[in-house]
């Protein structure tokens, strides 16, 4: 197991664990094994334990960047991801914006993440069971791509905030933009599309 196999459901249920006070550090290693290997750690003999301890290694590594890819096999299920603004109908830009309102944390990711998975045998502006999308996020979809996928519609979502800002300041000075301004507004979608708004969450 690693961050780029580990799911993204188990990942929540573990990052439950360290935030839960009740814990304490052995019971926190142990839920860890519990959640990870889905085995009775209790039950383990004491010489096999050291062997899933060093199994959890990689909670000591960062989480890697990963590429975001045009299709996805989750679980069986094989999704096309979507990734141009034009691809989308406002219904589902609207959706987005909506999941948002409850935050874009990992804990949310299966909702966000589902306005942007569609099922490649499906005509993208059907019908399809949204539920399942999600299931198949929570449950197969590690939480590296996770990560990878949702910083990349985040800061395409803060580039477009900036141009709409733009835009409407071209309207309402009803005049082109002078060279200093068309600098500092490069400079800002530049810097828009290098932050990752949700650096913070690797470390969580």
């Amino acid at each position: 197991m690693n961050w780029t196999t580990l799911p993204l459901k188990k990942y929540n249920e573990i990052k439950d664990v360290y935030l839960d006070p009740v814990y304490t550090d052995e019971d926190r290693l142990l839920a860890q094994i519990q959640i990870i290997f889905e085995i009775d750690p209790y039950k383990l003999p004491v010489s096999e334990l050291k062997n899933y301890i060093s199994q959890l290694s990689f909670f000591e590594k960062k989480v890697p960047t990963m590429k975001v890819k045009e299709v996805y096999n989750l679980g069986g299920n094989v999704y096309k991801l979507k990734k141009n603004l034009k691809d989308f109908t406002v219904a589902q830009w609207m959706d987005w914006q909506n999941y948002l309102k409850n935050g874009s944390g990992p804990e949310n990711f299966a909702n966000l993440l589902s306005v942007f998975f569609f099922p490649n045998n499906n005509d993208e502006y059907g019908e399809y069971d949204v539920e399942q999308v999600k299931s198949d996020i929570s449950n197969y979809l590690s939480i590296a791509d996770a990560l990878s996928i949702s910083s990349f519609f985040l800061n395409y979502r803060k580039a477009l905030s900036i141009l709409f800002l733009l835009y409407t300041k071209r309207i309402t000075l009803k005049s082109p933009l002078t060279r200093k301004q068309r600098k500092e507004v490069r400079k800002e979608i530049m810097k828009a599309l290098k932050t990752t708004l949700i650096g913070d969450s690797h470390h969580s």
